[in-house]
């Protein structure tokens, strides 16, 4: 496959195009002009490139990953206690070399080639705009901000402040976005936590923040003690009145609340209280990282409880700390694996108009409609198409073979391994 010239009108038929916003479409045809969606159809057009048995589908938005670990060969051991995780991730960066571009570039490569077109990243020092091209998965940049000492306060402001001022550089608003990303509660002050959510209301940014991701956490929280503390003093950034006594997750969900998009990293362990809080406001999201946390054992996520209620919810592969590969594809297959009686629709969404919309992407990507950007992915489907497809689809004998963006084939051919 190659990809269209600028402005040539294009034309791809398939067995099915599954818009995800709207009903299947058998025998299906999508056209694409200078990049956009300019009609679905059933028409036979003898001009269609004729895919085959094959099911078109929007590309895939992973809402969260950590792309500097794309070149790692297997997760980061061990995963318990967390803390000692934490410890094994800082000491990776601490080794390794500090110009990533080899690592993100190796990750946009391998997250395009599982169907994904829209990326939420967490970029640390290092990173570099110049990777983000109409090549490459388009990427909300949220920069990611540690400090929970008070003389690091000020440091971090000025760079989340120079992040989101570099937005209107010379790389395509297409291409890249930024939002900022304070990192988590034990690592963040609270008081750095309260002026970077005036930052990024500042810019209309989005903003990232890992939250109740363990039950030690939530420890340190309430009551300043714990393995987190043992940690921090070994690392030499322990502040005990830093984080006041009592504090928990829904403290930080109240000031999310008031910004355009936030984005709750993990959030393993919410109490009722604070899901009721979430589904009150469809501008916090909860971002559900299924293998990841699988591979912590953390106890059942609450996601499905926050959809039935109205919630908004997304995923993410995370990154290759946790994870064995950055594939949201496989993630859906996976969770269509591990929650059976879930409607597949409901789980298309997760992974495509509830990302967009989470990033602040909706009327760009998500979905294939008339208008949108034309980001899409081709499924070889191991089967006949003759049933219901969209329960048929999520399995992992239908794989990605390639991946479009803006109307351009980002994936270098349809002999993908996915």
């Amino acid at each position: 496959m190659t990809a269209p010239a600028a402005g040539e009108r294009h034309r791809l038929r398939a067995r099915w195009i599954i818009p995800v916003g709207s009903e299947p479409i058998e025998h299906g045809t999508i056209e694409v002009e200078a990049g956009r969606i300019t009609a679905l159809h059933n028409r036979f057009d003898k001009r269609s490139t004729d895919l085959g048995n094959v099911a078109l589908l929007p590309g895939l938005v992973n809402a969260h990953t950590h792309l500097e670990f794309s070149t790692l060969r297997k997760p980061i051991t061990p995963v318990t206690p967390f803390t000692d995780w934490i410890r094994a991730v800082r000491n990776e960066r601490i080794n390794r070399r500090t110009d990533t571009t080899a690592d993100i570039t190796a990750g946009l490569t391998e997250s395009a080639a599982g169907g994904t077109t829209t990326v939420g990243e967490i970029a640390t020092a290092g990173w570099s705009a110049e990777l983000f091209t109409s090549t490459t998965p388009r990427a909300v940049v949220f920069r990611e901000l540690i400090g929970l000492r008070t003389n690091q306060i000020g440091e971090q402001l000025d760079i989340a402040g120079k992040h989101l001022a570099a937005a209107n550089s010379t790389t395509s608003s297409d291409d890249l976005h930024r939002g900022l990303s304070p990192h988590a509660p034990y690592s963040v002050h609270p008081e750095l936590f309260s002026r970077l959510v005036a930052v990024a209301a500042e810019f209309h940014a989005p903003l990232a923040f890992h939250l109740a991701e363990t039950q030690a956490e939530l420890e340190l929280l309430s009551h300043g003690s714990g393995k987190f503390v043992q940690m921090l003093k070994e690392f030499g950034v322990w502040e005990p009145n830093a984080i006041p006594r009592g504090s928990r997750p829904l403290d930080y969900l109240r000031q999310m609340a008031s910004l355009d998009h936030a984005l709750v990293i993990h959030g393993n362990y919410l109490a009722e209280d604070e899901i009721d809080f979430v589904c009150r406001y469809p501008n916090l999201t909860v971002v559900y990282c299924p293998r990841t946390h699988a591979a912590f054992e953390h106890s059942p996520h609450s996601w499905q409880r926050l959809m039935e209620r109205g919630g908004s919810v997304a995923i993410g592969t995370d990154s290759r700390a946790s994870n064995p590969d950055l594939s949201l594809w496989r993630e859906l297959c996976f969770l269509r694996e591990q929650f059976p009686k879930v409607p597949p629709q409901r789980l298309l969404e997760l992974g495509t108009i509830r990302g967009a919309r989470t990033l602040g992407l909706e009327q760009t990507t998500g979905r294939l409609t008339v208008g949108r950007s034309a980001d899409l992915i081709v499924v070889a489907l191991n089967t006949s198409g003759a049933g219901d497809i969209v329960a048929e689809l999520l399995h992992r004998r239908n794989r990605v073979v390639a991946t479009m963006r803006s109307g351009r084939w980002i994936t270098p051919s349809a002999d993908s391994t996915v």
